[in-house]
């Protein structure tokens, strides 16, 4: 027999044994396709965890606690329900109407299993529902009030060299309205920004900024949600002028002279303000009564009178010695 032939001989002999293998999976196929459909008709019990969220608070009040965020719930129905349902990629979703509750103040402690008909309509009509977990929520409410309050920015400034602050940090709106619980918002005078932190700052910032996240904490709510935060910012130099020192509520009968009779002013300005310094008036001044009062072999030099943009002011001296004529 030639070669040809018995390689033609050997391949009806392997598709045989193929076609054999093939019609054995087939039936095997079959038999667990209808052994699958059989089961599938039949009740059985599994567990499901739900996503739950909830709406319609009730008008005119603030839930006060942390609501449970999902259920595990013990469910009996067919096996293709249950399968469609361990075959999703996200929970199923359950949705609670907080109005009907009918809550008005005060803590109350609802079972879970009240909700056990509107889950199954969510989850399938075909879905009984056995048991939840947790088996009840506790549900604390408070009347909602609103009221308008300060706000105050919060900072944590580090200015770069020879730059400091230069006025008041200001918040625009300087105002806000809040509303939440009325036995928080009755404690509340001003609220503050959330932390502004820069460093080597050397510029003038202006910033819209939230509101502190323990706000969040305590179910308050901010109308506006945000404030522009302004931070003037300049760039200061150190100079030092000197003033006479003047003596108050000295009587006409005595003459005072005090050693030295003048005193050096030294102090920060910002650099945008050195052309306004020759026409700034200082006046510093010693008071004749602290004499009578404190029996004092010094006097203590007070500034009076000063421009209102320079800051960081140092006296020498302090205080200075006096000679008194009758």
């Amino acid at each position: 027999m030639s070669k040809k032939q018995n390689k033609l001989i050997t391949f009806f002999d392997k598709a045989s044994g193929n076609r054999k293998l093939y019609v054995f999976l087939f039936c095997l196929f079959l038999a667990t396709f209808f052994w699958l459909l059989n089961s599938l008709g039949n009740n059985y019990s599994s567990e499901v965890i739900c996503d739950v969220t909830y709406k319609n608070q009730p008008k005119g009040k603030v839930v006060l606690n942390d609501l449970p965020k999902e259920f595990k719930i013990e469910i009996k129905g067919l096996g293709f329900d249950l399968l469609a349902l361990k075959m999703s990629f996200n929970h199923p979703q359950v949705s609670i109407d907080l109005q009907k509750l009918g809550v008005l103040n005060g803590t109350q402690k609802i079972s879970s299993i009240r909700y056990a008909t509107a889950i199954s309509n969510q989850l399938g009509d075909n879905i009984e529902i056995k048991s939840i977990l947790p088996e009840s929520i506790n549900l604390m409410l408070d009347d909602q009030m609103e009221k308008t309050v300060k706000v105050i920015p919060q900072t944590n400034l580090k200015f770069k060299k020879q730059y400091q602050l230069f006025g008041q940090i200001l918040s625009k709106p300087v105002i806000t309205k809040i509303s939440g619980p009325k036995m928080i918002i009755d404690t509340i005078t001003q609220v503050s920004t959330s932390l502004i932190e820069k460093e080597e700052l050397s510029s003038t910032l202006t910033e819209s900024i939230g509101f502190d996240k323990k706000y969040e904490l305590l179910k308050i709510k901010f109308n506006p949600s945000k404030v522009l935060v302004h931070i003037p910012v300049e760039k200061f130099t150190e100079t030092a002028q000197r003033a006479m020192i003047e003596v108050v509520n000295l009587p006409d009968s005595i003459k005072l002279k005090t050693i030295p009779h003048e005193v050096e002013i030294k102090f920060q300005l910002p650099l945008s303000k050195m052309a306004n310094l020759a026409s700034a008036n200082f006046k510093v001044e010693v008071d004749y009564n602290a004499i009578r009062e404190r029996f004092s072999h010094k006097l203590k030099i007070n500034l009076v009178e000063y421009p209102d943009y320079i800051q960081n002011i140092s006296l020498t001296p302090e205080k200075v010695e006096y000679i008194i004529k009758k």
